[in-house]
């Protein structure tokens, strides 16, 4: 799986619109996902684990905090990846269902 482009809204720390084009990226042939510590790189990969399997990457942490504490009622979480396998692009898109209080709902 090559991901192609990430879009994430009131996505953890990543309260406006944010988009990751790993397409510009992917040309250069291999890179590195770095940065100091609380950079966001995990949240990057959350966001991924997140539009595929609707979890987290990591099994210590789940998808209820997924939901950005900073964001109101009125702005929902979403994330969109743009993804190849096979020769071929897939795009996912997916929405957190969050109660009225901006808290995620229980599963």
């Amino acid at each position: 799986m090559k991901p192609l482009k990430l879009e994430m809204q009131a996505f953890s720390t990543y309260l406006e619109r944010t988009v990751v084009d790993f397409e510009r990226l992917n040309q250069a042939g291999l890179y590195l996902i770095s940065g100091d510590t609380g950079a966001g790189k995990t949240t990057l990969f959350d966001a991924i684990c997140f539009a595929l399997y609707g979890e987290a990457s990591g099994s210590n942490r789940s998808s209820d905090v997924f939901r950005s504490e900073y964001a109101p009622n009125d702005i929902p979480t979403i994330v969109e990846l743009t993804f190849m396998v096979g020769g071929h692009d897939y795009f996912v898109h997916r929405e957190m269902a969050y109660c009225s209080s901006g808290k995620p709902k229980p599963s």
